[in-house]
């Protein structure tokens, strides 16, 4: 039995930014510059009196202070990282180039131990020990008159551990200015503020020994292995820890392993601070003395329900070094967000994609492949028949295969394509699969359009905390009043006052046909502690078209994350 209650309407917020947006991390992050704001101040000029009269209708004038931010870059420095090929003792020597950007600076540079985060960002570490090997041939202080250039120069000497990667760094820091003129005299009744911010860059010289014989690397080992969802797709998440005091270079890989069979190919996991590279340098594993990273890698395709071994493997290049396994299981209810992408058919068979659209519109195409993959152990008999929304057969498309039989692992290719032309603006209906060996049928989503695509009418009602057979959950239902399709995205932020907030997703872009209404279900965390929170709600359809947003602060009380039925305590 689920128990809903009723959350108060609030007023959309028409600022928030689009929620459904996918993860990714920043050119910055992914420069290894870290930087802080270049020289600035926060100028503060004011006459209270002046400012207070401004105020039409104020009931006292008080004391009130405006602020005048300039900012202006102290130094750059090129480039950030340098990367050499050497051998264990050998000098290599480096040099970078800093130059002013206006301001006359005392720069201090130094050699700096550096500390990595979780998700491979690497920070310089100041409260300890820098590693050895590092030797300036240049000034480590001196000052830098604008529109001047310096070279930082110096050599490193690769240690002879027994590694195939080294980094050391090199801090580059800026003292910075309070005021060009600090005992300028001041107006009266007027007061001045500064801010001094410095400006400073983690350096770095990384070395590749290439050496094979890397003694402390099966020192390295995997303290953690899951199987999480992100959007509502697999992802695999794997924890590796290194607990010696070298850096190492490796490759990690992933696999979900059931009843002693591969059930998926080996995946290639990487740093969440190099997803964003496109080549195979995104898969480079390179973690720290006495780090900890966190891997991650997409799982294509569909998980059929079961248990499964979590099988995660590091590597030297062919060689490998260390392995773990982690027991995880999969529900129907684990990865909602694939129904969106992949549609299944009885025992083994998939068909990609489970929604398809044909058009002669801008953004759309008149021909599109569906692949069916049997990964059943029987053959498979499929047919095809695609219908409008009254059952009718329609014409208007054309399969290039409506019959055929899917041998045990084998795939087949049908592609659909548009017929001509039609009088309608668009139409909407389904692709009907039928299986004769599982006795079943499934409705794939079919959309036309011929001419102009259908207006979007999505309504929903009130957003509602429900006790679910799932769990405790948001949940919100939305209705399509329009006449054709709309996909829907939704994402709900819960926020307590302290730690990360936590997001939640429904929709993953499903489309909602005509008339049918679906209820989104955002289940909260089973840890989720009692308390204030912080609800924020995201609904969008194609387009990034706003269907509902909603923010609330509510109190959770232990009542709601029980069993017991009570109303809840919001305040908008």
């Amino acid at each position: 039995m689920s128990v809903f209650h009723r959350l108060p309407a609030v007023a959309p917020n028409t600022n928030s930014p689009v929620a459904h947006r996918r993860r990714c991390q920043s050119a910055f992050r992914r420069s290894i510059a870290f930087r802080s704001m270049a020289m600035a101040c926060i100028a503060v000029a004011v006459s209270s009196n002046a400012f207070a009269q401004a105020q039409s209708g104020a009931a006292s004038a008080g004391k009130r202070i405006s602020l005048t931010r300039s900012v202006e870059p102290s130094f750059r420095v090129e480039p950030v990282v340098h990367r050499f090929r050497a051998r264990r003792g050998e000098v290599i020597p480096f040099s970078f180039e800093i130059a002013s950007t206006g301001k006359i600076m005392n720069v201090d540079i130094s050699a700096v131990n550096l500390r990595q985060e979780e998700t491979g960002i690497i920070l310089h570490d100041e409260n300890s020990k820098p590693m050895d090997g590092v030797r300036f041939t240049s000034p480590k202080q001196f000052q830098l008159r604008p529109g001047e250039k310096f070279q930082i120069e110096g050599e490193v000497t690769v240690p002879l551990n027994k590694t195939n990667y080294v980094s050391f760094g090199i801090l580059v820091r800026d003292g910075g200015q309070i005021s060009d003129n600090p005992n300028e005299p001041l107006e009266t009744g007027k007061t001045r503020a500064a801010i001094r911010f410095v400006t400073q860059y983690v350096l770095r010289v990384d070395i590749e020994t290439g050496a094979q014989d890397v003694g402390d690397m099966n020192r390295l080992h995997f303290d953690r292995g899951e199987l999480i969802a992100i959007d509502g797709l697999p992802y695999i998440n794997a924890y590796l820890t290194n607990p010696t005091d070298d850096a190492l270079e490796c490759d990690v890989r992933a696999q979900l392993n059931a009843n002693d069979s591969a059930t998926t190919a080996p995946i290639r996991l990487n740093m969440p601070s190099r997803s964003e590279l496109e080549d195979d340098s995104r898969y480079l594993v390179r973690i720290m003395p006495h780090s900890r990273l966190r891997l991650e890698g997409p799982v294509e395709g569909i998980i059929p329900e079961g248990d499964y071994d979590l099988n995660v493997r590091l590597s030297n290049g062919r060689r490998s070094m260390v392995q773990a396994n982690f027991p995880t299981r999969v529900d129907s209810n684990s990865f909602r967000g694939l129904s969106a992408l992949v549609a299944t058919l009885g025992d083994g068979l998939s068909i990609e994609p489970a929604q398809v659209e044909l058009g002669r519109v801008s953004g759309t195409n008149r021909m599109t492949t569906l692949q069916f993959l049997n990964r059943g152990n029987e053959p498979k008999s499929v047919r095809l028949i695609a219908k409008d929304h009254t059952g009718v057969a329609l014409d208007g498309i054309i399969l290039t295969s409506k019959s055929f039989v899917l041998k045990p692992g084998r795939s087949k290719t049908v592609r659909a394509m548009l017929r001509g032309q039609n009088d309608a603006n668009h139409q909407w209906g389904t692709l009907e699969v039928v299986c004769d060996e599982a006795n079943a049928s499934k409705q794939l989503p079919l959309a036309l359009i011929h001419a102009q695509r259908p207006e979007i009418q999505l309504v929903t009602d009130e957003m509602q905390w429900a006790q679910l057979p799932t769990g405790n959950a948001f949940t919100m239902k939305v209705q399509n009043q329009g006449d054709g399709y709309a996909p829907l995205f939704a994402n709900l932020k819960l926020a307590a006052t302290k730690g990360h907030p936590v997001k939640l997703s429904d929709g993953f872009g499903a489309w909602l046909a005509p008339g049918q209404t679906r209820e989104l279900q955002f289940v909260v965390p089973e840890s989720t502690q009692p308390g204030p929170y912080q609800i924020t709600l995201d609904v969008r359809s194609a387009n990034d078209l706003i269907v509902a947003e909603r923010t609330l602060m509510l109190e959770l009380t232990p009542e709601m994350l029980g069993q017991a039925s009570e109303q809840v305590a919001a305040r908008p």
